[in-house]
């Protein structure tokens, strides 16, 4: 990843936050995030970045806050792990299974594409959530999700693949917030549906090759 993109992106996104009235504050003192989470209106923390239920440690995960006269009003978190030989349709199923199955199967099947394409050492973001004030700014939203995916290349820069879920209703969204790829449903869950899950959801990813190519073209932050 060629730095000087990363720092020169970086800049014009967080000015573009700055003159519509907002910040972004990065977090990894993970004693404080549920409070944090709550402080933006986001009613729970899903399993996969439950406090309660991961053990993180600095270095392996942070929460990016949208800020606004130093209140909270939005936000993502941003974890990475090396899948090493594991494929990624696997390790879905594998997790999803203590994370939301109690220990029993809870997905059916996940998308072959998945597996085939994306793997490696990954970012996966989620728990995106933002206040209803702030729901409207498309701008502002993609200058924050963009800059944190600046921020996770920038904490991360051995990254393979950057990845979300994201309902097929916001399709859109995966455009605005800087993903190349998107595959709608990508995985069918067991007949009862996670809360905060769906069959409908896709999966929406960047890899490093892209990122580095759409930072050096310049326009990341032209939106």
């Amino acid at each position: 990843m060629i730095q000087n993109d990363l720092l020169v992106q970086s800049g014009r996104l967080l000015r573009r936050l700055h003159d519509a009235g907002f910040d972004c504050r990065a977090e990894d003192d993970f004693e404080d995030i549920p409070d944090h989470v709550s402080a933006t209106g986001k009613p729970f923390q899903s399993p996969m970045f439950s406090i309660l239920r991961n053990d993180f440690t600095k270095g392996t995960a942070f929460w990016a806050f949208l800020m606004q006269e130093n209140a909270r009003v939005g936000g993502l978190a941003a974890q990475f792990y090396d899948l090493r030989e594991e494929k990624l349709d696997h390790y879905l199923m594998r997790t999803a299974a203590s994370q939301y199955g109690g220990g029993q199967r809870a997905i059916e099947w996940v998308a072959p594409p998945v597996g085939e394409m994306i793997g490696g050492k990954l970012v996966y973001f989620g728990e995106l959530y933002f206040g209803e004030e702030v729901r409207g700014k498309r701008r502002v939203l993609t200058a924050f999700a963009r800059l944190s995916m600046i921020l996770a290349a920038m904490t991360w820069p051995q990254f393979d693949w950057m990845y979300a879920f994201i309902p097929k209703s916001q399709a859109r969204f995966a455009d605005y917030y800087g993903f190349t790829y998107r595959l709608p449903y990508s995985i069918c869950w067991t007949p009862d549906e996670p809360f905060g899950r769906g069959n409908d959801h896709m999966i929406v990813a960047i890899s490093a090759k892209d990122l580095a190519h759409v930072l050096a073209c310049g326009d990341f932050s032209e939106f």
